[in-house]
């Protein structure tokens, strides 16, 4: 298991019109420190990831715009919708657009696939300068819709851009204007409900002035013609006003793909709680649903609190087809310390790794099982689902390494498919690929045949050639999965943000098998059996039994080419989820078999023992 001490990084307080809280940051050295180097099993596999052939492009893989704004969104804020795949196989993606040198000025842009070829970038919708955050969604039988927001001191509206036939025809626009009084609204996310997406749904933080008796206010907004009235005007979701915080951080919420009538959005995951709002008549009345619970509130924070464990502000939130809730959330630690010297306020460790996943079927987590000192509690839960890839105890982070206000496994995104399968893509920190001083980050993925219950295994979805130096980040993934995960991210050649370069917006897509992999034969025994972590392994792993009942339980560690290493009688195990911990110190490096036996039936997992 890793030692989750880390570093010393230290990043200075940020004051601007993007950061709602100050952060001082700090973290600590890890024992023994050396260099991973790139790893490749026997079975010419890089780390449970798919086979790398140098100069082989294993995905589509399309630049479909650029630009020179390097911030697709803001420090440990979530990306709104930017990709929707259209049951007809065409597909619409927008970014934050912004010329070389300013020129053009920061706007949206815009690209389209119509089913055999994009049609061409279209790098500033829209006749407004210096708007931005562009929000993506279907609208109408054929149509879609754009949101992005124009900031202008004490009167910034929102701009909603729509046009009937996707693709092609002239936009139409509206304005969604700021409360009266001396406000800007900004920082929106927007999705469309309906049988036909008719009506559009809209979050926004009213900004400038104190609104309410809040510094910023989140207000929702419900528009039944794509946005050109609103029978649902600004209002405060119970939940949300003075009397739970006492400010809204900008962009920490994200809404889910409606089924029918069922809507929901997650919001906070930083140091304080973090939740999911849900609506089951389509936004006229809302659920507070408790995913993670803070031991602080806004209102009762220690001038010098202990190190915590709890969100990093970045989620995704899916709905299935039952309406069921399923999000995942970046892991940070938190410290409030307003005593010792330097003063500062909230610290947070970049260095914090592990991404959380929770249903509805769960019950909320607390600040011990996102523990600030150990993943294993997080593992047993089935809840630990990303982690640095691969993990060692020995991996340096390089003093001053970028860190994006988030941990190093962050800004996840979740597609799902008819048969409720979970697709999950995240950024994260990749060792063994570097600019020769800083780590780049890179794509990787996760998914889920059964709900949630099990997960895949970890892909890194960047092992293509071209992308050897390369920052892969900002993924937004089409929410509807069909036979391919479409997703658009940024592509750069500096880790980190605010450089000067061209900045290129790739689109990749890859088939559910790839995610996937080839089908467990076993997964109705009664139980299940997750893949071991961490993968590869030097001295200890572990992994999780989840059982419908008690049962008698071996483990059986063989060879590759079959021989017994190791058996181990676990007798009965209660139902649940059970973790299993294996001492494999005395294993030479190469690949091995774990098979859990249960009662009268087996399922086996491969793991990998490092040198």
């Amino acid at each position: 298991m890793k030692n989750l001490s880390f570093l010393l990084i230290i990043v200075l307080i940020v004051n601007s019109v993007i950061a709602q809280t100050k952060y001082v940051t700090d973290s600590k050295r890890i024992t023994n420190p050396k260099l991973i180097e790139k790893q490749i099993t026997p079975d010419g596999r890089i780390l449970n990831s798919e086979p790398f052939i140098t100069g082989q492009k294993s995905r589509s893989i399309t630049v479909v715009g650029n630009t020179w704004y390097d911030t697709q969104t803001y420090n440990s804020g979530n990306l709104m919708n930017r990709i929707y795949e259209y049951p007809d196989g065409n597909i619409g993606v927008t970014w934050i657009d912004k010329g070389q040198n300013g020129i053009p000025d920061r706007g949206t842009g815009y690209n389209f696939f119509d089913g055999t070829s994009w049609i061409g970038e279209t790098p500033h919708l829209g006749n407004d300068p210096n708007n931005a955050f562009p929000s993506y969604a279907p609208w109408g039988p054929n149509g879609e819709v754009v949101a992005h927001y124009q900031y202008i001191l004490n009167d910034g509206p929102i701009k909603i851009l729509r046009r009937e036939n996707k693709g092609v025809g002239v936009w139409q626009e509206s304005i969604l204007a700021p409360p009266a009084g001396n406000y800007s609204i900004v920082w929106h996310s927007m999705i469309s409900s309906g049988p036909n997406h008719e009506y559009l749904h809209l979050l926004a933080l009213v900004y400038d002035d104190p609104y309410l008796g809040q510094d910023d206010a989140l207000l929702y907004y419900r528009s039944p013609d794509g946005g050109v009235t609103w029978d649902i005007n600004g209002v405060i979701i119970d939940g949300l006003g003075v009397d739970h915080f006492l400010t809204i951080p900008g962009l920490k919420y994200s809404w889910a793909q409606p089924v029918g009538n069922t809507i929901a959005f997650s919001f906070g995951f930083d140091g304080f709680d973090g939740l999911v709002f849900k609506s089951a008549d389509n936004g006229t009345t809302w659920q507070k649903i408790v995913v993670y619970q803070s031991p602080y509130t806004p209102f009762n924070v220690p001038d010098l609190s202990p190190i915590y464990g709890g969100g990093d502000g970045s989620s995704a939130v899916a709905l299935d087809s039952q309406g069921k809730v399923h999000v995942v959330f970046g892991r940070m630690l938190h410290l409030h310390d307003v005593v010792t010297s330097p003063p500062g306020g909230w610290y947070f460790y970049p260095t914090t790794e592990g991404l959380i996943y929770w249903d509805e079927s769960m019950p909320p987590l607390d600040s011990t099982i996102v523990s600030s000192y150990t993943l294993d509690y997080l593992a047993a839960g089935g809840n630990l689902i990303g982690w640095v890839f691969p993990p060692d105890t020995s991996l340096v982070i390089p003093s001053g390494q970028p860190n994006y206000g988030v941990g190093l496994t962050s800004g996840a995104q979740i597609g799902i498919d008819a048969n409720d399968n979970l697709f999950v893509v995240y950024s994260a920190l990749a060792p063994g690929y570097s600019d020769g001083t800083y780590f780049y980050r890179h794509l990787f993925g996760n998914s889920s045949s059964d709900g949630g219950v099990t997960w895949n295994g970890i892909k890194d979805l960047n092992t293509d050639v071209q992308f050897s130096f390369s920052e892969c980040v900002f993924p937004a993934v089409s929410p509807i999965v069909d036979q391919k995960i479409h997703i658009v991210f940024q592509e750069d050649a500096t880790p980190g943000t605010g450089s000067v370069e061209e900045n290129f917006m790739d689109h990749i897509d890859f088939d559910k098998d790839f995610f996937v992999g080839i089908p467990d034969v076993n997964k109705a025994t009664g139980f299940k059996v997750s893949q071991n972590y961490p993968n590869p392994a030097i001295h200890s792993t572990q992994f999780v039994l989840r059982l419908e009942q008690t049962a008698d339980v071996s483990v059986t560690i063989t060879s590759l080419v079959g021989q017994t290493i190791n058996h181990l009688d676990m007798g009965k195990m209660n139902s649940g989820n059970n973790l299993i911990k294996l001492d494999i110190s005395g294993l030479t490096g190469g690949i091995y078999f774990y098979s859990v036996q249960v009662n009268d039936r087996k399922v086996t997992h491969k793991m990998v023992i490092g040198e």
